[in-house]
């Protein structure tokens, strides 16, 4: 008999809902980037953001270490 380790829950983190207008043919790439990853393109575009978020904030704190130095 296998034992199993149940863990508690963590609560989702919220998520806020956009709208974005975009030109046609980035449109279709994002799509065909999507597909290739089997991936929504609602959840590669929060994947991309989220991906670019991480690295200002990377940038930003990299920055302000070597003002202080």
């Amino acid at each position: 008999m296998k034992t199993i380790e149940v863990k508690p829950c963590q609560p989702m983190p919220s998520r806020m809902r956009v709208t974005v207008t975009l030109p046609e043919d980035v449109h279709q790439a994002l799509s065909e980037w999507a597909e290739e990853e089997d991936r929504t393109l609602a959840n590669l575009l929060s994947h991309v953001a989220a991906k670019a978020v991480r690295e200002r904030q990377e940038q930003k704190k990299e920055e302000s270490e070597s003002d202080r130095a």
